[in-house]
């Protein structure tokens, strides 16, 4: 009885983590999420660049995987997304004084 059960179930893929997260993220690898967390807090390139050591001319390219992967043309879209994700707090709203 409990083989007949178990055949019934319907078979679920079982996923990595990071597998898990790709799918989740629309395929973005793991540097592209951390840059677009980065984006949705407002950072440049050249902030990005220095965050992780490497070049600006390197961001960009991430930049433009994202933009391709997530079919965005804008920073903007890329951070609403991210805080949609949950990958991103929203931002703040700056007190007024």
């Amino acid at each position: 009885m409990l083989r007949a059960a178990l055949t019934s179930l319907p078979r679920g893929e079982l996923l990595t983590r990071l597998q898990s997260a790709k799918r989740t993220f629309v395929g973005l690898s793991e540097r592209e999420r951390e840059i677009t967390i980065l984006i949705a807090q407002g950072k440049s390139s050249r902030e990005i660049a220095e965050a992780f050591v490497i070049s600006q001319r390197t961001v960009e390219t991430h930049v433009g995987n994202i933009y391709t992967k997530l079919g965005f043309n804008s920073r903007t879209q890329i951070a609403v997304w991210a805080v949609e994700k949950g990958l991103a707090l929203p931002p703040t709203p700056y007190a007024s004084g």
